[in-house]
């Protein structure tokens, strides 16, 4: 059975919840008929995922919260590089909102290897990758 979990993405005033499915070896945001659904309370998450078999676990996290404060329009202040490799990871696997973030494949990888001024190398172009990224993902966003 597929494990669901909520996403709440925060970007300085702007706030998301969406949905995806945890599978065996990618995360994959889950999308019905193109589109992507979210949820303004965990309640509207809880039915959907019983509407539809999805099961959410108690002994594992059911949210992933990232607070980029302001980082993905401002490119400031700096997030930690754990929330850029956590936003990165959540929509690079995205058929339309990942293909920004595939062309910076090598920044990606530098940011997971750990370098220390990954930010002043990289920040700039993967702060535009990513807006573009979740500008994409939120002209995918279905309302629940």
């Amino acid at each position: 059975m597929a494990e669901m979990y909520e996403v709440l993405l925060v970007d300085g005033p702007s706030r998301w919840h969406a949905g995806w499915v945890l599978e065996e070896d990618a995360d994959l945001l889950l999308a019905v008929g193109g589109r992507i659904p979210v949820w303004s309370t965990r309640a509207g998450l809880e039915h959907h995922a019983q509407e539809n078999g999805f099961e959410l676990l108690d002994d594992l996290p059911d949210e992933v919260d990232l607070d980029l404060g302001g980082w993905i329009p401002t490119g400031a202040p700096q997030p930690t590089t754990a929330e850029v490799s956590e936003l990165w990871h959540l929509v690079i696997d995205d058929p339309v909102a990942g293909e920004p973030l595939v062309r910076l494949e090598d920044a990606y990888d530098d940011l997971t290897d750990g370098e220390p001024d990954w930010f002043e190398q990289h920040g700039e172009v993967s702060r535009r990758a990513l807006a573009e990224a979740v500008r994409l993902l939120r002209g995918r966003l279905a309302p629940a």
